[in-house]
């Protein structure tokens, strides 16, 4: 056979992959149309559910700031796979309680039923806020209802908002207390032979621990113990002041709650009545026959009525989500993208005329991520300020180091008590191979102009690479502490004495003068507005620009089944953490390899 034979017959192959590819891409799109086609259909002959009786809270998969995938997208789904629970499912806090807040005043609703056995949890700081919302609820005279087979902390702090708790005869009330806990892979990456070199700068930056060794130190614990016992002691004066008991009736001590449990005869269910965590165990059946209401819309079918249209004339105060880790790159689920991030405020500030923004909320719920990254978003920020446009940070669930940073260029800063923050410390890390390339018989040898122009991973660092990369370090730690400096009107020194990768709790940081207001969102609103004279305004949530490809993109992968591999990495958080810790490092590009991250901060359970 000819050399242009062989060619000829890897060509067809190359054109059979490529035609059957196209056919299946092309395959997808018509079975997508048709799709949405048939649920068009579906939607305009269907009944419209009910508006009336009781709002069922039956909440799926996890609470965030900002979602990625629209509701629309997750009940197409729905449509093609056949309804089934997904726990990955992000739900917007704010949505959740725009519609609880409307519940609250419409006649129609006359009670709520939390039931959370689907919800995965969120953080401290977004659960107060939703609990906010269920407290005003019962002020206007509506019962609210709870029924589990198995509380996690986040769906009994909830829970505990209900007027009666029902747990099913076999259930549990699994609150025991928080946890932080972080991989670690020094010996893995001394048995793959991968140098890590390291440049930081704080006693207490540990993000770079996982890479260096193979437990927590001794100042990270110290740290990490302190904010994590505050925030369970406010988890539990919460719990304690809704249910009218001691929180060492609810939560004992191990050995006094594992005697209760033996004496209820190692009855889970039997010790939560026993001690005052619930009021009836019931199963569900006899819970629908308790709670006299006949008729339930879910809060995924329950409509928001659009009173509020927005007008050219109204003022208003623009909301822009920082949400994830921040990096160079586009906003996607967890990923706060600068560039999109910064188009946005771009935006806001040429075109402040003919928008009639007034003022900007910037709301952050970041652990921190790429210099590059934040800086370019602080600098947005900045630029304006200069145009008198006050900006008001709404700390989340966390804001902290480069979540910290780009709050730095803000008139006013208002955290949650549980808010995580600081972490005000910056790192460098540069993995090398040399050695585990010569360990298979690769090496590589070259010549370079100057040492610090030899670069490459596949050789040892210059020593004289390392100096200019602690320099850079040190240089940037420098300007991190300046900031905050100049933002919180304090000196440098200190700014450093509560800096040096320290991470300290909403309530701490209010202390140690981080922030101006312990508060939650609606303060947040209600400062820009009296900063920028308003008393009659509209609310302007900011979305990114995205094309018609990246939707349907977006949408087609939000729809596609799940993988062994990604149901198994959603039920065991070992595997879920693993996954994330991976992909945070293929997330990090900084052109200097410096990064203002906490990632100690992103694992509370």
């Amino acid at each position: 056979m000819s050399v242009l034979n062989v060619i000829k017959s890897i060509w067809k192959i190359i054109n059979l992959i490529r035609e059957i590819f196209l056919n299946l891409i092309f395959l997808i799109i018509i079975i997508l149309i048709f799709s949405v086609i048939a649920l068009i259909k579906e939607a305009q002959t269907e009944e419209i559910t009910p508006q009336q009786g009781a709002l069922l809270v039956d909440l799926e998969g996890v609470i965030v700031d900002n979602t990625f995938y629209s509701d629309e997208i997750y009940a197409l789904q729905n449509k093609i796979y056949g309804k089934k629970v997904n726990t990955s499912r992000e739900n917007s806090l704010f949505e959740l309680t725009e519609k609880i807040a409307q519940a609250t005043t419409d006649p129609n609703i006359d009670s709520i039923i939390l039931k959370l056995d689907n919800f995965v949890g969120t953080d401290m700081s977004s659960l107060q806020y939703i609990g906010k919302y269920l407290s005003k609820f019962k002020e206007a005279k509506k019962p609210i209802y709870a029924i589990g087979s198995n509380f996690n902390q986040s769906q009994y702090y909830l829970a505990s908002y209900a007027d009666k708790i029902y747990l099913t005869p076999l259930g549990a009330v699994n609150v025991y207390g928080l946890s932080a806990n972080n991989l670690y892979y020094k010996t893995l990456l001394d048995n793959l032979k991968v140098n890590t070199h390291v440049f930081r700068v704080g006693t207490y930056k540990s993000a770079i621990e996982p890479f260096i060794r193979n437990d927590m130190s001794d100042e990270a614990k110290s740290n990490t113990s302190r904010w994590l016992n505050l925030m369970w002691d406010n988890y539990l004066a919460d719990i304690s002041t809704l249910r009218k008991k001691a929180a060492s009736q609810l939560v004992p001590e191990p050995d006094v709650m594992l005697s209760q449990i033996k004496a209820a005869g190692g009855s889970m269910t039997n010790y939560a009545l026993s001690n005052g965590l619930i009021d009836n165990i019931a199963s569900y059946y006899e819970f629908e026959g308790e709670v006299d209401s006949q008729d339930t819309v879910s809060i995924y079918d329950y409509k928001l009525k659009n009173n509020q249209q927005q007008t050219a004339k109204k003022p208003r105060i623009a909301v822009v989500f920082v949400n994830g880790t921040i990096t160079d790159s586009g906003n996607s689920s967890g990923v706060a993208g600068s560039q999109d991030i910064v188009e946005q405020l771009r935006y806001i500030r040429q075109d402040l005329n003919k928008n009639n923004i007034q003022a900007v909320i910037l709301r952050v719920n970041s652990p921190g991520g790429s210099v590059d990254a934040s800086e370019a978003i602080r600098s947005e920020l900045e630029a304006l300020q200069d145009y008198e446009i006050p900006i008001v940070v709404s700390m989340g669930g966390m804001a902290a180091s480069g979540g910290y940073w780009i709050s730095t260029a803000s008139n006013y800063i208002v955290a949650s008590p549980n808010t995580i923050t600081g972490s005000i410390g910056i790192f460098g890390i540069i993995p090398t191979f040399e050695n585990s390339l010569s360990h298979i018989g690769v090496y590589s040898d070259g010549v370079s102009t100057s040492p610090l122009a030899n670069q490459n991973m596949a050789q040892n660092l210059p020593d004289e690479l390392n100096q200019l990369m602690q320099l850079n370090i040190d240089n940037g730690y420098n300007s991190f502490i300046s900031l905050v400096a100049k933002a919180r009107n304090m000196t440098t020194e200190q700014v450093d004495k509560i800096a040096q990768g320290q991470v300290w709790l909403g309530i701490e940081a209010s202390k140690n003068g981080l922030v101006d207001k312990l508060g939650d969102f609606d303060d947040a609103v209600e400062m820009a507005a009296t900063l920028a004279n308003l008393t009659d305004y509209e609310i302007d949530w900011q979305k990114p620009e995205g094309s018609w490809f990246s939707d349907f993109y977006t949408g087609l992968i939000a729809m596609l089944p799940k993988s062994t591999a990604e149901v198994v990495f959603e039920q065991l958080p070992q595997a879920k953490q693993l996954r994330e810790q991976i992909s945070l490092w293929d997330k990090f590009h900084d052109t200097q390899n410096r990064y203002i991250y906490c990632l100690n901060c992103a694992d509370v359970r």
